[in-house]
């Protein structure tokens, strides 16, 4: 059906400065078919008065791991390696099918009540998250995380959601997941490159999250993380490298030349003291670097806002220049740029016209964001995901005045709880 957007503050993300005017949007089906000031109500099927809303691309969280969402708070403020080896581990090897989908939808929920539209998870039981996702009406780009332990059913299982999701307009997008550079041997890496390939699709890695992980990878192999899968053609395929803290001059000029990206995980990298990736030094060199908040047990949130705010503050204070990197720059690394990290920026990122109509409304009515001198520092700066007021997903509704219009939320909820009951 046709949807009309009247009276919207758009921010539309396409330029390299803001480009914000009041005018009204056009929607047929799942794509923009029109942006123009007072375009004429023939009686469409849907009308929304965006009256006092900012209007935008819905955000794009470049990775996580949704079915964590269990672990918000559990036996925090520990090490990364101590608090993944005595705290998730553990946990992870009694979670049930089901138990992927309750915590998975949980996630689902959270964004979009948070403005997030996008996402990329990494995870285990691909399958229960897909359902999640589909029921949520979210898009995902979802990969089954594969280690040295676990290989030959996870290459099978992504070939085979790959040719059940490979389809036009589909939502979902399969990647193939190597772990990470200290899980994943030669041999495992090669085997997920080759599956890429075969594919035509992405891989979705940690890299250079810690100074641990580097020199494991030094004393194994003589190299650095960034080098070591280079000599493994990862970089043949296009890629989404989780974190990228401990990058060095060398590894630049490999990853100059990547198709896709990294995610900047600015809050999970602060929680866990691992350290601060240096996006400006990254974007300066024509790396595409998007935003991601981690999994809720490192990162305790999936509001991209949050993400946004500390990404900036981190930023300035690592290159002690305020101007360094400014408001407008964070939210295209939360819009547009993400979806370069995905793969997705012909599909989603701005909103104009032949894209698909993934949008967020923002509540500009609020007394934290007055008063509005500028519109793109208020959202970094001032906003919140509370203020998202409403959500649309390939042209459908999900969100309406900060209500839920096809999902259970008490639902959710109570089944989580029972695992959480059962589990910690």
């Amino acid at each position: 059906m046709k949807t009309l957007i009247k009276n919207a503050v758009l921010l539309d993300m396409v330029e390299n400065k803001p480009n914000i005017r009041k005018t009204d949007i056009l929607i047929n089906d799942k794509i923009i078919e029109k942006i123009d000031q007072n375009i004429e109500n023939l009686n469409y099927e849907n009308v929304i008065d965006a009256n006092e809303m900012i209007v935008m691309p819905g955000l794009v969280n470049t990775h996580t791991h949704l079915a964590m969402s269990i672990f918000r708070g559990y036996k925090d403020d520990r090490k990364l390696m101590d608090w993944l080896e005595n705290a998730i581990f553990p946990v992870e090897d009694k979670l049930r099918p089901d138990d992927i989908y309750w915590n998975s939808y949980l996630s689902c929920i959270e964004m979009i009540k948070s403005g997030t539209t996008t996402f990329n998870d990494m995870y285990f039981r691909m399958d229960k998250t897909i359902e999640a996702v589909e029921n949520s009406g979210m898009r995902g780009v979802i990969a089954w995380s594969i280690t040295d332990d676990s290989i030959r059913d996870k290459i099978e299982r992504t070939r085979e959601y790959f040719y059940k999701y490979n389809y036009k307009d589909s939502k979902i997008k399969i990647y193939v997941s190597a772990h990470a550079p200290y899980t994943c041997n030669p041999e495992t890496i090669k085997l997920c490159v080759d599956l890429a390939k075969e594919l035509n699709t992405g891989i979705h890695i940690h890299l250079s999250e810690t100074t641990k992980e580097e020199e494991i990878i030094s004393e194994k192999y003589g190299q650095t993380a960034t080098e070591y899968l280079n000599d493994l053609d990862l970089f043949d395929v296009p890629v989404v490298l989780a974190h990228g803290i401990y990058i060095s001059d060398s590894d630049l000029e490999i990853l100059k030349n990547i198709r896709g990206g990294i995610s900047h995980n600015p809050i999970s990298n602060c929680k866990l003291s691992s350290g601060i990736c240096n996006v400006t030094k990254l974007r300066k060199n024509g790396i595409n670097v998007g935003i991601g908040t981690d999994g809720i047990g490192s990162t305790s949130t999936l509001d991209m806002f949050e993400e946004m705010k500390t990404a900036a503050y981190l930023q300035k204070i690592n290159t002690m220049e305020p101007t360094s990197i400014n408001a407008y720059e964070i939210l295209k690394m939360a819009t547009i740029e993400g979806a370069k990290v995905l793969g997705l920026d012909d599909e989603i990122g701005t909103v104009e016209v032949g894209k698909k109509a993934d949008l967020i409304f923002i509540d500009n009515n609020k007394t934290h964001l007055y008063p509005e001198n500028d519109i793109c520092a208020n959202l970094v700066y001032s906003a919140n995901g509370a203020d998202v007021d409403t959500v649309m997903i390939d042209g459908k509704i999900i969100m309406q005045d900060r209500k839920l219009l096809d999902i259970d939320e008490e639902k959710v909820k109570e089944k989580v709880d029972k695992i959480v009951k059962r589990l910690l």
